[in-house]
């Protein structure tokens, strides 16, 4: 099955568009063309033949832009056809003429409709080379009215493109190629078999044909001459139909082959250009990659040395006020630069101690060894140490903090109070009543 071509390329300046022009319009010379046939190229939309570029500028003006980038894309060519055993063909292999064919008709309704038929400046058909082709020009503008390339012709988009217009001509008997293909033209090379001819065949394809010469017969006595001329006419006729159908056939093979050769050396200078610009945009990548890499490196490397520095500090405060709280347990004077570090500690401390006091005070409390139990599991731990029934003492087995029984109020009531409630419903329910441990170690 044919399949349906659609190509695409940005007419990225001034210069660009006027090449463009001056080719479509057969403004300038064009070898693969030829020229008695030029009068089957028709336009279609730009009647006059005007430059590319001065359309394409008339119709971003109309967009009112606030601003247009120097660099912005204003136009791009497409060119839509399908494969050459699509076209019918007549004995001297010319394609027959489509300037009024459903399939033209067809492809101009869809690049209409697909990018808006204000945005479509020019719509021409050329009709004098091998393979009838469109040449189409699209300014490239959103659903929203902007002028961006990018969008409508990403490549996500150009695949979807490619899908639509496959789909859209399919009523004419075409197919979409394959998928994320890099193939140019492969259905060319396929239907002349350029690729599976072997040199043998085209050695004999370039053999001349057997030209032996026609004997003629000797007329029978039983015969007229008259008679004798016509048959021997009819043998004379089919021996040169016979040799010149040979012959032809030779010429056919030939001339199919030299088309293929020509197209794929075209596909090859095409694939050639490419690979170039695709090595010369991933040599940029790589450095642009590079570079990124290098920056991102350098800054991770000093976020990390400015992190240690700032856990070195942090140590070593942390290390200063933990030995001034613990000298000022001991009684020592504390500098007054650590005053306001060491009431923050207390501060935090004694809000730890009295959430934690008030919740296990809600229960039965026989003995303070169950709040020493209780506090083993608040921060980095409490010891509790008893100098009477009445007086305890909260240690911090981090920093030494130190509380006394008097200075704690959990949920806002004095301790001594909540811890004597505790103990007379632990006495309630006939648990053992306070006695005296000592200092318990959690």
């Amino acid at each position: 099955m044919p399949y349906a071509i659609l190509l695409a390329a940005k007419l990225a300046s001034a210069g660009a568009a006027a090449t463009a022009t001056e080719h479509n319009y057969r403004l300038q010379d064009t070898p693969n063309a030829d020229p008695q046939l030029a009068d089957a190229n028709v336009e279609y939309l730009n009647h006059e033949r005007r430059n590319y570029w001065h359309l394409a500028s008339e119709r971003i003006k109309e967009l009112h832009l606030p601003r247009l980038r120097e660099d912005a894309v204003r136009a791009v060519e497409l060119v839509l056809t399908a494969s050459p055993d699509f076209f019918a063909r007549g004995a001297d292999h010319r394609a027959h003429d489509v300037r009024d064919s459903a399939w033209m008709h067809d492809n101009l309704a869809f690049v209409q409709q697909r990018f808006g038929k204000e945005n479509v400046v020019g719509f021409a058909l050329h009709q004098d080379e091998i393979t009838p082709h469109i040449h189409c020009v699209v300014v490239p503008v959103t659903a929203n009215g902007r002028l961006s390339c990018r969008d409508v012709f990403s490549p996500a988009s150009l695949r979807q493109l490619q899908t639509d217009y496959a789909e859209a001509m399919k009523p004419h008997g075409l197919t979409r190629g394959i998928h994320y293909s890099t193939a140019r033209h492969e259905d060319v090379r396929r239907h002349y078999g350029a690729q599976q001819m072997s040199q043998e065949a085209l050695r004999e394809l370039a053999t001349p044909v057997p030209t032996a010469p026609h004997q003629i017969q000797l007329m029978p006595s039983w015969t007229t001459p008259a008679h004798h001329r016509v048959q021997e006419q009819f043998a004379l006729n089919d021996f040169l139909f016979k040799l010149t159908t040979a012959a032809n056939q030779k010429i056919k093979h030939l001339a199919e082959i030299a088309t293929a050769n020509v197209l794929a050396h075209e596909r090859a200078k095409v694939l050639e250009r490419q690979l170039a610009h695709s090595q010369e945009l991933l040599a940029k990548k790589s450095a642009e990659l590079m570079t990124t890499t290098a920056s991102l490196t350098k800054q991770l490397q000093e976020v990390s040395q400015e992190r240690d520095k700032q856990q070195v500090r942090a140590d070593e405060q942390l290390t200063l006020h933990k030995r001034a709280v613990i000298r000022h347990s001991q009684g020592q004077p504390l500098a007054e630069r650590y005053v306001p570090t060491v009431q923050k500690l207390r501060q935090q401390h004694q809000l730890v101690l009295e959430q934690a006091l008030a919740t296990r005070l809600h229960s039965p409390v026989s003995n303070h060894d169950e709040l020493a139990t209780a506090l083993a599991q608040v921060g980095k731990g409490y010891s509790v140490k008893a100098t009477s029934p009445q007086e305890l003492y909260f240690i911090s087995k981090q920093d030494g903090t130190r509380f006394s029984s008097a200075e704690l109020r959990p949920g806002g009531q004095p301790f001594q109070e909540q811890y004597l409630k505790a103990s007379q419903r632990a006495q309630q329910q006939n648990l053992p009543l306070w006695r005296d441990r000592g200092e318990i170690e959690m």
